[in-house]
């Protein structure tokens, strides 16, 4: 048994093995497969087999530098997705006391406090001043 848990070390020394896009795209194609079982699809299947080969092509990679570019986009761009979902979470949880607003100017979001009637709001981005209700 030691000897094939050595071969598989020699194997896998210099390949990318699994990291974090790796394993969410083994775990998507696990679901899609279940999901395309449970809904008898072809499409879904290839899908998921097709994330499942690309998901081995990553862990058996020897393209190091390439294989952890991908994974810092990646990263990058599940971190951007989190932190639009966590303020959207704040701005539902303050929707019943402020309304957001988009400077005409500048298109930078700005919020007021509701129910204040017609008031004057200054862009703090670029000092753009116009009148709204609030």
């Amino acid at each position: 048994m030691k000897g094939l848990k050595d071969k598989l070390y020699q194997f896998m020394q210099g390949r990318n093995g699994i990291d974090e896009m790796g394993s969410v795209l083994i775990w998507t194609s696990l679901i899609l497969l279940i999901i395309s079982t449970l809904l008898n699809s072809f499409i879904l299947s290839l899908i998921a087999f097709a994330l499942l080969i690309y998901s081995y092509f990553r862990v058996f990679s020897r393209n190091l530098g390439a294989r952890q570019a991908e994974n810092q986009r990646y990263l990058a761009q599940r971190e951007r997705l989190r932190f639009k979902l966590q303020s959207l979470k704040v701005r539902l949880g303050l929707h019943k006391t402020h309304k957001y607003l988009k400077c005409k100017k500048c298109s930078k979001k700005m919020r007021v406090p509701r129910g204040k009637g017609k008031i004057e709001v200054t862009c703090p981005h670029c000092g753009e001043k116009f009148i709204t209700r609030s």
